[in-house]
């Protein structure tokens, strides 16, 4: 992003938090004080409400450490360890402890995605340059070309030298990993910092951490994807949690009257058209959170409906064409429908 447009950014986030998720901070007269901050790190604006006396002090270093995660994994810096691995595809190229672990649960992640998650997207990432300043459709040859290089289960891992080696050509990009794991690694900020009051938004992967001061809950909004940041269509209540939220209407550019997301299939080598508009992942495990809104974005209607049913231990949200917001039973009774969008939305539970 341009430093004009990063900065406009900035600015039109100042109050309210970007993302696929606006966090609704309604806060009644409390005992403590609420500190917040608003800074730009991993592509994207970062938003932070923290309570308690080391809050300064955590949410600093929060910043420091989500710049880190750019250092060290950004796609887009030639000294980043992912361009390290990318630029040396061929032999083994050493990570630290933390991008090792990092890929390795990616990995493990991307084998049950039915390649809908595909680590190794990078060069189609290059490709189409979505998120770059001149996004372009490609010639059919070039992406064809590119197609055999998305292989997760080529790239190996040495857990003894902590190496990552890549096949010729390939390339890593975790931009749909990454801000889920940045949560990871704000959560053991806070605990350390004895915060136990806080909202964590990172470009739409929202963590909240502990109850308001005065004991309510946190309630934490489903973007509404026809509206600004500021709209939602729905609301939930949430607790030591991460929401995590995936949909093609963000980010993406128009060539000919087409939209094309930032998404990118590793299956067929094109932005994904899915019949979802957005899907949203509740789990306290923000890596997880991340990874499902991505792949089950990739999926589609009919085979995430059918996966979402049969779990237990994550909720989910989705929205689809049609206007009807499906939603795991352990939502009901948490998630509301806001009086404008009961208009145009209907909500069915799974």
């Amino acid at each position: 992003m341009n430093p004009k447009a990063k900065k406009a950014l900035l600015a039109a986030t100042a109050v309210v938090a970007v993302g696929a998720a606006a966090v609704l901070l309604i806060n009644k007269k409390a005992a403590q004080t609420q500190y917040t901050d608003t800074t730009y790190a991993m592509s994207t604006v970062i938003t932070q409400a923290v309570y308690g006396k080391n809050a300064e002090k955590a949410m600093a270093q929060v910043n420091a450490a989500l710049r880190e995660y750019e250092d060290r994994l950004s796609l887009f810096s030639n000294t980043s360890e992912i361009a390290k691995i990318n630029t040396g595809a061929g032999t083994p190229v050493a990570v630290s402890d933390e991008t090792y672990a990092l890929l390795s649960r990616a990995l493990e992640l991307s084998a049950q995605s039915d390649h809908a998650f595909d680590l190794t997207i990078a060069p189609l990432t290059l490709l189409w340059g979505v998120t770059g300043e001149n996004p372009k459709v490609p010639p059919q040859g070039e992406i064809d070309a590119l197609l055999p290089l998305v292989d997760d289960a080529a790239v190996k891992l040495d857990p003894i030298n902590k190496t990552v080696q890549l096949a010729p050509g390939q390339g890593l990009d975790l931009g749909g990993i990454a801000k889920g794991n940045a949560c990871t690694a704000a959560q053991k900020i806070y605990d350390e910092q004895g915060i136990t009051s806080a909202v964590l938004n990172i470009g739409g992967n929202v963590y909240i951490k502990g109850t308001k001061p005065d004991g309510s809950l946190y309630r934490v909004g489903f973007r509404d994807p026809n509206g600004d940041e500021s709209s939602y269509i729905a609301s939930l209540a949430m607790k030591d949690q991460v929401l995590a939220v995936s949909g093609g209407y963000e980010r993406y550019f128009v060539e000919n009257g087409k939209k094309y997301c930032h998404i990118i299939s590793g299956q067929t080598g094109w932005p994904v058209e899915s019949d979802i508009v957005s899907v949203g992942i509740v789990t306290p495990d923000g890596t997880l959170a991340d990874f499902l809104s991505t792949t089950l974005y990739v999926w589609g209607e009919q085979k995430s409906l059918a996966w979402a049913a049969a779990q237990d231990d994550v909720q989910i949200l989705l929205l689809d064409n049609k206007g009807t917001l499906y939603a795991t039973k352990g939502l009901e009774g948490s998630l509301e429908l806001t009086e404008e969008a009961q208009k145009s939305y209907t909500i069915q539970y799974i």
